[in-house]
């Protein structure tokens, strides 16, 4: 397999990796890919948002955590901590959402994905860390940089 710097691999192929997923298991252009279109659904949905429903509930919603364990960005042995960092830093000056590594992109869609799935408590918006991510429009500038790995 051939890699470029920060574990992206330039196989053109997708393997789901479910809860397995290593930091250190290199991810393939397709998945961020994927990753990339599964936030892309998602911002549009919130976009046109009108107050009324469930976002948990949202079809966009249920792909992007799928897509995140799917492709390899919620990883085992990744620690809660370093996505935290990353999603605060993201949230505080969204221009570095422009300039993350694939190993921040990881830690930081872990750090959300971890947290709907954890501590959602049966809310409307989950866990209020991807709605946060979201109504900040980090996640756009977070979907324009993965376009660019």
């Amino acid at each position: 397999m051939v890699t470029r710097n920060d574990n992206l691999s330039t196989d053109l192929d997708i393997k789901p990796v479910g809860s397995s997923a290593s930091i250190f298991d290199p991810v393939s252009a397709d998945q961020v890919r994927l990753m990339r279109w599964a936030l892309q659904c998602l911002t549009e949905k919130y976009r046109t948002f009108d107050g009324q429903g469930r976002p948990v509930d949202w079809t966009e919603w249920k792909l992007f955590l799928s897509t995140g364990y799917g492709c390899g960005f919620v990883c085992n042995d990744l620690d809660a901590e370093e996505g935290h960092t990353v999603f605060q830093q993201v949230l505080d000056t969204s221009p570095l959402g422009e300039q993350l590594t694939v190993r921040q992109l990881r830690a930081l869609f872990h750090y959300i994905i971890r947290s709907e799935r954890w501590g959602d408590m049966g809310g409307d918006k989950g866990g209020n860390t991807l709605w946060v991510f979201l109504e900040a429009d980090a996640a756009v500038v977070v979907r324009n940089r993965l376009s660019e790995v």
